[in-house]
This record gives structure tokens, C-alpha cells and sequence, in this order.
């Protein structure tokens, strides 16, 4: 006798293993659900987004970020000033013990420019955080389309909820 397995069980089991698989710690600092935008042919800049999450016994600062696919990438703040929307380029952001900070879409986030080529939906994008503690995590995400709200179909960027989520310290220090 044959026995089958119902696809929606399958995905059901490994869910929390495909979660898993866009999450990675180092010393205590977790870089989880990485993604960027889809861009049109010829872009030069792009962006994307994560979530970073300290555990309750650890500080770091995010010092850096870069990636194979673009010539520099920069960590950006996103403002809104009355009608006119803001961007600073930041030099770091301070990451509190226990605390996750949200990299998103209408917020702080990171820029990819001189892209080497088009993030097309579907691929993967290589990001590696530099740490000031942990040191470098190299990640990486899921191009989503170009007005995607968050990866995987969300409509925002994924936290976890068993820490404060916070913009952190966005500080230029």
C-alpha cells in the first residue's frame, strides 16, 4: 500500500525549517528574513530589507553593509517631512540587548547602488552585515516584486514578536 502525503501537510511540517533558512545568528546578533525589490532593466539602485534582533545579553552596532550584486550599499533612514519624503544615509545603527531592529519599506532600509545587473523576482540577493562585536553575517534574501511590501508575499517586512520591535538607535556616531 502506498501512503500520500497532502502538499499543504508537507508545507506544513516545513515551514519553521523554511523560516529558518533566511535567519542567521552570530554572537548573539540575528539577521532574519532578508529581501530586496525587484528592479526594472537598466536600475542602477535598489533596496532591501530585514529584521535584527540582539538576545537580552547582547549590544552591537550595525557598522556596514555590502553585497555582491551592487558596487557600495549604504544603510539609509527614510523620513517624512509634511509631503516631502527624506533619505539620510546613516553611519550605523546601535542594537540594544533583547531588541530587534526593523529594516523596511517607508523606513530605515538598505540601498544597493551601481547595481551589476537587475534584481529580477525569484532569484536570491547575498548581503553581508558588518557587526562592530559579531563581526560580518552574510545572508541572504528573496528578490520579491518591485512593490512588495515585505518577502515571501507579506504584506510587511516579518518580526518576531517575543522581542520589542523598535526602530533602534539610528544614530550617526
Amino acid at each position: 500500500m502506498r501512503l500520500r502525503i497532502p502538499a499543504l501537510a508537507v508545507l506544513a511540517v516545513l515551514a519553521p525549517a523554511l523560516a529558518d533558512a533566511h535567519e542567521v545568528t552570530v554572537k548573539g546578533v540575528t539577521v532574519a528574513h532578508p529581501w530586496a525589490r525587484a528592479t526594472p532593466e537598466g536600475a542602477k539602485v535598489g533596496s532591501a530589507f530585514a529584521e535584527i534582533k540582539t538576545d537580552k545579553d547582547t549590544s552591537d552596532r550595525l557598522i556596514g553593509i555590502s553585497s555582491p550584486v551592487a558596487g557600495r550599499a549604504e544603510i539609509h533612514a527614510m523620513t517624512m517631512e509634511g509631503d516631502v519624503m527624506k533619505m539620510r544615509r546613516l553611519d550605523g545603527i546601535n542594537l540594544k540587548p533583547g531588541e530587534s531592529v526593523v529594516l523596511k519599506p517607508m523606513a530605515s532600509h538598505v540601498m544597493l547602488f551601481d547595481l551589476k545587473q537587475p534584481l529580477k523576482e525569484g532569484d536570491l540577493v547575498k548581503l553581508t552585515l558588518t557587526f562592530a562585536k559579531a563581526g560580518p553575517i552574510e545572508v541572504e534574501g528573496t528578490v520579491e516584486p518591485p512593490g512588495a511590501k515585505g518577502p515571501h508575499g507579506f504584506d510587511k517586512q516579518p518580526v518576531d514578536d517575543s522581542m520589542g520591535a523598535v526602530h533602534g538607535d539610528m544614530s550617526h556616531e
